[in-house]
């Protein structure tokens, strides 16, 4: 799943941000991106996004939505529990984090 949100820059669509989730071998697990161009950043759309890939992966019978994160990334560490995420340690090191949230 794939969603994308634009804007009319200079007369012509414009891409700004993208969100997206593939659901994994277990089948009712999937994990998400998003990415937001720098310039439009700060402005909700990472939030308005991720709600509706919620939403989508809810109906598409997903229990799980998963990310993982740069340690780095504050605007993001900020967002998930936002939306109701809970970080976890990565398997794999320090530098990242993983997102965790369960649909009901």
């Amino acid at each position: 799943m794939a969603l994308m949100a634009t804007a009319t820059l200079e007369g012509a669509e414009a891409a700004i941000g993208v969100a997206r989730y593939v659901r994994l071998a277990e089948g009712a697990t999937c994990e998400f991106a998003i990415t937001i161009a720098d310039a439009w950043q700060g402005r909700g759309i990472g939030r308005k996004l991720l709600a509706m890939l919620v939403d989508c992966a809810r109906g598409h019978g997903m229990r799980w939505v998963v990310g993982d994160v740069l340690a780095t990334n504050s605007p993001m560490l900020r967002l998930a529990p936002l939306a109701g995420f809970r970080s976890e340690r990565h398997p794999e090191g320090a530098e990242l984090r993983r997102v965790v949230l369960e649909l009901t």
